[in-house]
């Protein structure tokens, strides 16, 4: 095994075992009491009618709030878009990627992403393209975006085509092949912005299953 290869399955082993670790703290975060079947509001049934009715729009202005907050994450770092490399665990050195990240929804536990990513690579005879799309979450309990450097932990799903064209030694000619799959992803990284809308992030994704190695690292430059 190459050093380079060790080096790759030792940021697998680690990620793996952060990735677990997030999961645990997830586990052991404190979860909102189950709703009761019968109105629990405090003193509402002793309150004269105004004293209710105040009582109720002061709960529908709580419930407002909280909607506004949804609204507002929603709307910071919405999306943007990665110009990076990656070292993957395969045939080639390095992968040039360009994608396009975008949070489509936010409930009291997680945001929902969507990635688009597009990866090509080259290497003596052989060129690669790839085109994938993931959807992953991320814990809640986990983000934090008013740190300067934050970490990044989500887990998904990833829809890949992958094309391979070879160039045959010897003839004028090129040989092509091409499959597409479904894998499980788990991603552990940092991000950081440096000049307002841009921003570094450097993280690490296994797969599985991994009978195809896609498990790479990558830094990215994005653009919100």
């Amino acid at each position: 095994m190459t050093p380079r290869r060790s080096a790759v399955r030792a940021g697998q082993t680690l990620l793996a075992l952060l990735t677990l670790l997030a999961l645990a703290a997830w586990s052991a975060s404190p979860r909102p009491a189950a709703a009761q079947t019968t109105d629990s509001r405090p003193g509402l049934s002793g309150l004269s009618e105004a004293d209710s009715l105040a009582v109720a729009a002061a709960m529908a202005a709580s419930d407002s709030a909280a909607a506004a907050a949804t609204r507002a994450i929603l709307a910071t770092d919405a999306d943007r878009f990665e110009f990076g490399v990656a070292t993957p665990e395969d045939y080639f050195d390095w992968l040039g990627t360009f994608g396009y990240r975008r949070r489509l929804s936010v409930d009291p536990r997680f945001e929902h992403w969507l990635h688009l990513e597009f990866a090509l690579g080259h290497k003596e005879y052989l060129t690669e393209g790839a085109t994938s799309a993931f959807w992953f979450i991320r814990p809640r309990v986990l983000t934090h975006r008013s740190w300067q450097v934050r970490p990044v932990i989500e887990g998904g799903v990833g829809t890949h085509l992958v094309v391979q064209f070879a160039d045959l030694v010897g003839f004028d000619d090129w040989a092509s092949h091409s499959r597409a799959f479904v894998k499980g992803h788990g991603v552990v990284g940092l991000e950081t912005n440096f000049a307002g809308r841009l921003g570094l992030a450097l993280r690490g994704r296994i797969t599985i299953p991994s009978h195809r190695p896609l498990d790479y690292a990558q830094l990215v430059l994005f653009l919100k």
